[in-house]
């Protein structure tokens, strides 16, 4: 009787400990620290280091603020307003766009493509992966933009004058005398597409952080044109696939704030 009480207790302490070993080598997966701030708010302050900088090569400038809802400690969801300021002529003109229409000794008439800037604002919601060890975290992730804009240009002639006190070859624009507009193109454009994006960001203090991000828009733009010329009005539509970066491929530097 002695003997298989034995051998049963000897069991079920060889179970128990294989039971604990079996919980030393297969330990739970340790829960995801809870974040503490879950919502960013940042603002694009590269349009601030262009000017400090002087630099003014891009076609565009971008100005944003992005709205940021952390979901745990490796993705987030985010809202972004923005609005992309088009230089226009600033960018544009060169001198080999004009067309002498007419010259004689003193008077030129010279037809040239005006573009005034406008305002390109659109919407991105997108979703973004965090990763990194240290202090110094790297972002990856995409947005669905879509965006309306309007903007006009025109063709005009200008009429200029041999300007003989500064050289034989100087010519100088009458400014008693309005530019003929010969024609007047308008646009109105509906772009839709993904923004791939890749950046960095650094905390300066426990709520606020330095991030800096480079990316580029792929869109679908539909445009609807109006061509006036004097009576007579033509409407076209135009339709294409555009790889846009015209704001800088470094097209955001933001001060982020947690909260």
């Amino acid at each position: 009787m002695k003997k298989p009480i034995i051998l049963f207790s000897l069991f079920v302490i060889v179970t128990s400990v294989r039971a604990q070993e079996g919980t030393d080598f297969n330990p739970q997966p340790k829960p995801e620290v809870e974040l503490k701030k879950k919502n960013e708010i940042s603002i694009n302050t590269a349009p601030l280091f262009r000017v400090l900088l002087n630099a003014s090569s891009s076609e565009a400038t971008r100005f944003s603020a992005t709205y940021k809802r952390n979901l745990n400690c490796h993705s987030a969801l985010r809202l972004s307003i923005m609005a992309d300021m088009m230089n226009g002529d600033n960018y544009y003109t060169h001198p080999w766009n004009d067309v002498i229409i007419l010259q004689t000794d003193s008077v030129m008439i010279k037809q040239s493509q005006v573009a005034p800037g406008y305002v390109s604002p659109h919407i991105n919601i997108g979703y973004e992966r965090l990763f990194g060890k240290h202090k110094l975290q790297w972002f990856y992730g995409a947005d669905l933009l879509v965006g309306y804009a309007q903007n006009k240009s025109y063709l005009q002639n200008t009429t200029l004058i041999r300007d003989t006190a500064q050289g034989s070859s100087a010519w100088v624009e009458r400014y008693d005398l309005k530019a003929d507009v010969v024609s007047k193109t308008e646009k109105k454009i509906v772009s839709v597409g993904i923004s791939p994006f890749f950046g960095a960001k650094y905390p300066i203090s426990k709520r606020f952080s330095l991030s800096a991000q480079v990316g580029f828009d792929l869109t679908f733009r539909h445009e609807d044109l109006t061509i006036t010329k004097g009576s007579f009005i033509d409407k076209l539509n135009v339709s294409s696939f555009d790889f846009n970066s015209s704001t800088g491929i470094l097209n955001d530097i933001s001060l982020v704030y947690k909260f």
